[in-house]
C-alpha cells in the first residue's frame, strides 16, 4: 500500500491567477471571434463594392476590341506578293516599318484604318516575311546572322487603337508588333493605351514595348525669337533666365527623362527597353546643342539602338537596318501612313531590302536605278544613248539599288563605255556610293581619273580610244580599278571602319560643251569577289575535338553573346518565352576551318507548320548551308550570315519530329532527311562550323529541340 502524504494547503493566490487566465482566455477566444465575424462582414459588405470599383476600372482602362475586317487583298498586290515571295532573298536584314495609329474614322495621315491595316499585314505573309521582336531586332544589330524574311513592325506613342484594332489583325496573322511609349501618356484616355491593356498585349506575346521618352515628346521654346522644336533634341530656352539651357541643364534634364521611363518599364513589370524612338524623328543633328555633343551619344549609355523615320544625316539618304546602321546604332524606318497601299507597302519594303551584289545586266532594269544628278530627271536610257540630254543638260548621274546596297562590299563592276570623243565627254564608274569614302574612276578618250573626296588621287594616261573598258573592284578598304584589262588605279583607304567604306555602285556620264554628244555605256555587269574574312589568333578546335552537348559549350548568337541555349541529356532547347527565333553558333571563332565532317540530329516538336528547326554547316562562310524542317518540308538556304538565298525544297512525309545528316566537304555538301530524302548541293571549299536555329510563328508555340547532335569526321573527304 502506498503511503500518501497530506492534502496539499489551499493556496488562494494561485487560484485567483488560474482564475484571472481562464477569464481571459475565453475573453480572448470570444474577442477573437467577434473581430472574425466583424472582418467578415466588413469583406461581405466591401465586395460589391470592390467588384464595383473593379468593373469600373476595366470599364474605363479596357476598351472592347473590334473584330477583325475580311481580309482583302487587291490582285495587283498578290502578284507583287507572290513574285517576291521567289525573287528576295530567304534572308537578310530586317526591314523596319513605323506606324502610328490603327483606327477608323479619323482623317490624319498617320492613321491607317483597320482594313488597310488588314491587307497590309496579309500581303506581307503572302511575300513570305515573319514579323520580329525586339529582341531578335537588337540580336540582329549586336552582330547576329540576318534573320528569315523579316520585318519589324514597330508604333509609335501608344495609342488604344494598338489594343482595340490591331492586336486581333497581327494574331490573325502570326506577327509581332513593338509600341514606343511615352510613358507619362500612358492611362490617358481615351487616346492612349492603359497599363492594364499594355499588361494583356505584353501576355499575349504579340507585342513587347520600347522608349518614346517618358515626358518629352512635344515642342517648346528653343530661342528668343519663340522658334520651337523638339523638347528632347534641343536646348530650352529658359525664359526667367532669358538664355539657353547649358549642356549640363540639358544633359541633367534627358538623363531624368531617361531614368523615370525606365523605371515606369520596371514598375509595370515590362522588361527594360533596348530600343529608342525619336520623337518627331528629330536628332540632334536637327536640333541646338553645341558642337561636338550628340544626344546619340547620351541614348547610347541606355539602349542599343535608336530608330528615327528621317535620314540620320540631315543632307544624306536613307540608311535602312544593315551593318552600317548598327555601327551607328541607328536606324531608319519606313514609315507607313493612310495613303499607303498593300502593293506601294511590298514596293517599298523590297525596295529597302539588302541584296547580295550581283546583277548579269543592270542597265536593263530601268527601275532600279535612281537619279542623283540633281536634274529630277528619271530613267537611264540617257546613259546608253537611247535618247540625248534633255534641254541644256550635259551631265547624268545614277545610283543602282541605293537602298539596297548598304553594306555592299567584296564586289566588282566590269563596264564597256563608248562614244568617247577627243577632250569632249567622259563616263565614270562610282562605288562605295553613299558614303564618306565615295571613289569614282572616270576614263576619257585618252584619261584615266580615280577620285576620292572630290580629289584627284591618280592620273593615268591611256592610248587614245573612242571605247574603253573598266573595270572596277572593292575589297575591303582597296579599290582597284584597271581600265582596258592593263592600266591600274587603285586607293587604299587607312584608319577608317569597315561600315564606313561599304556601299553600292553608279555609273556617270558627261559632255564638256554644250551640244557635245556623250559617251554612252553598252555593257555593264555586277558580280561578287570572293569574301576576305580577317581570323582572329584564337586556338583552333577540330572536329574530333567537339563537345557540342557539353553543359558548358559554348554557343554563340552574336559576338560575344552566349546563345538562349538549354544543354541537357544530349538535349539542346532554345530557351526564350516572347522571343520567335533563337539561334546559335558553335563556337564560331574556333571551327572556321572545319571541313570533311557530318552533322546529324534530330528535331522534333514540330507539331504546327509554323515551327521550324535548322541544322546550320560552313558556318562562317560565304556559303552557310541551312537545313531547315518543319512538319511536312524541308527547305534548303544558301549564303553568308548578311543574306540567304532558297535553294532547295523537299515535301516530307508528314511527323512531328525528323532526322536530319549534313555531310560537308571541299567538293559537296550532301544532306538527308529520315535516311530517304537526299539533296546535295556544290561547293568550292568553304570551311566553318556547325549551328542550330528554331523559328516559330507564335509565343503560344513550342521551341523545337535538337537532341543528341553529333559531328563527326568524314575520312577521304
Amino acid at each position: 500500500m502506498t503511503a500518501t502524504g497530506p492534502p496539499p494547503e489551499p493556496n488562494p493566490l494561485l487560484d485567483v491567477r488560474r482564475g484571472r487566465a481562464g477569464r481571459s482566455v475565453r475573453l480572448l477566444t470570444h474577442w477573437s471571434a467577434r473581430t472574425g465575424l466583424i472582418l467578415l462582414a466588413l469583406s461581405v459588405l466591401m465586395l460589391p463594392f470592390y467588384v464595383a470599383s473593379q468593373y469600373y476600372l476595366e470599364q474605363k482602362y479596357v476598351s472592347k476590341q473590334a473584330d477583325p475586317p475580311v481580309t482583302h487583298i487587291d490582285a495587283t498586290a498578290a502578284t507583287t506578293a507572290s513574285r517576291l515571295a521567289l525573287e528576295l532573298p530567304a534572308a537578310t536584314a530586317p526591314v523596319v516599318l513605323t506606324y502610328h495609329d490603327i483606327n477608323s474614322g479619323n482623317p490624319s495621315k498617320y492613321v491607317v484604318t483597320p482594313a488597310a491595316f488588314d491587307a497590309q499585314m496579309a500581303a506581307l505573309k503572302k511575300a513570305g516575311y515573319r514579323g520580329l521582336t525586339s529582341q531578335e531586332f537588337v540580336n540582329y544589330l549586336k552582330g547576329g546572322p540576318a534573320p528569315p524574311r523579316s520585318v519589324f513592325i514597330t508604333f509609335d506613342d501608344g495609342p488604344r487603337g494598338l489594343w482595340s484594332n490591331a492586336d486581333r489583325i497581327l494574331a490573325r496573322h502570326h506577327l509581332h508588333g513593338s509600341v514606343f511609349l511615352i510613358t507619362s501618356r500612358v492611362d490617358d484616355r481615351p487616346y492612349y493605351l492603359s497599363w492594364r491593356e499594355i499588361g494583356r498585349m505584353a501576355g499575349s506575346g504579340r507585342w513587347d514595348f520600347q522608349a518614346h521618352t517618358h515626358d518629352l515628346h512635344h515642342r517648346a521654346r528653343t530661342d528668343a525669337a519663340d522658334h520651337r522644336g523638339s523638347a528632347l533634341s534641343n536646348r530650352l530656352w529658359l525664359t526667367d533666365r532669358h538664355r539657353l539651357e547649358t549642356w549640363s541643364e540639358y544633359q541633367a534634364r534627358v538623363s531624368a527623362d531617361i531614368r523615370t521611363n525606365i523605371q515606369k518599364f520596371k514598375s509595370h513589370d515590362l522588361p527594360r527597353p533596348q530600343l529608342f524612338a525619336y520623337p518627331f524623328s528629330e536628332a540632334s543633328e536637327r536640333g541646338n546643342l553645341p558642337p561636338g555633343t550628340t544626344l546619340q551619344g547620351l541614348l547610347s549609355e541606355h539602349y542599343a539602338a535608336t530608330l528615327s523615320n528621317k535620314s540620320p544625316d540631315p543632307l544624306g539618304p536613307p540608311v535602312a537596318a544593315s551593318r552600317r546602321a548598327a555601327a551607328d546604332r541607328t536606324v531608319q524606318r519606313l514609315e507607313v501612313t493612310a495613303a499607303t497601299t498593300p502593293d506601294e507597302l511590298l514596293s517599298d519594303v523590297a525596295e529597302w531590302t539588302q541584296r547580295p551584289p550581283v546583277a548579269s545586266s543592270p542597265l536593263t532594269e530601268p527601275a532600279l536605278w535612281t537619279r542623283d544628278d540633281g536634274t529630277g530627271g528619271h530613267g537611264i536610257d540617257v546613259f546608253t544613248r537611247r535618247r540625248p540630254f534633255a534641254g541644256t543638260d550635259h551631265y547624268a548621274a545614277a545610283v543602282y539599288r541605293p537602298l539596297g546596297s548598304v553594306d555592299w562590299t567584296d564586289y566588282r563592276v566590269d563596264a564597256t563605255v563608248t562614244g568617247l570623243a577627243n577632250g569632249a565627254n567622259q563616263a565614270a564608274v562610282s562605288v562605295r556610293n553613299r558614303t564618306k569614302n565615295l571613289v569614282v574612276i572616270s576614263v576619257s578618250q585618252d584619261t584615266a581619273t580615280l577620285e576620292h573626296g572630290g580629289r584627284k588621287v591618280v592620273v593615268r594616261k591611256l592610248a587614245p580610244k573612242s571605247a574603253h573598258t573598266l573595270s572596277v573592284s572593292v575589297h575591303g578598304a582597296t579599290t582597284t580599278a584597271r581600265v582596258d584589262g592593263t592600266t591600274e588605279l587603285d586607293w587604299v583607304a587607312e584608319n577608317v571602319p569597315a561600315t564606313e567604306l561599304t556601299g553600292g555602285f553608279g555609273i556617270r556620264v558627261g559632255s564638256n560643251r554644250q551640244g557635245a554628244a556623250h559617251p554612252a555605256f553598252s555593257k555593264l555587269r555586277l558580280s561578287p569577289l570572293p569574301h576576305r574574312t580577317p581570323t582572329a589568333a584564337v586556338s583552333r578546335q577540330t572536329v574530333t575535338e567537339s563537345a557540342l552537348l557539353a553543359p558548358n559549350a559554348y554557343w554563340q548568337s552574336a559576338p560575344g553573346v552566349r546563345a538562349p541555349f538549354q544543354i541537357k541529356e544530349g538535349v539542346i532547347t532554345p530557351l526564350g518565352r516572347v522571343a520567335l527565333s533563337c539561334q546559335g553558333a558553335y563556337e564560331p571563332a574556333r571551327t572556321q576551318e572545319w571541313t570533311d565532317y557530318t552533322a546529324s540530329g534530330t528535331i522534333s516538336k514540330l507539331y504546327d507548320p509554323g515551327v521550324k528547326g535548322a541544322i546550320q554547316v560552313r558556318v562562317g562562310s560565304p556559303q552557310v548551308i541551312s537545313v531547315q524542317v518543319s512538319h511536312s518540308r524541308l527547305e534548303v538556304l544558301s549564303g553568308d550570315a548578311d543574306s540567304q538565298s532558297l535553294v532547295g525544297t523537299r515535301d516530307l512525309k508528314a511527323a512531328d519530329s525528323h532526322q536530319v545528316s549534313v555531310t560537308v566537304t571541299g567538293r559537296s555538301t550532301v544532306l538527308r532527311v529520315d535516311g530517304t530524302v537526299r539533296m546535295t548541293l556544290p561547293a568550292e571549299g568553304e570551311a566553318g562550323g556547325v549551328a542550330y536555329a528554331a523559328y516559330r510563328d507564335a509565343t503560344r508555340l513550342s521551341w523545337p529541340p535538337l537532341a543528341d547532335l553529333e559531328v563527326l569526321p568524314v575520312a577521304g573527304g
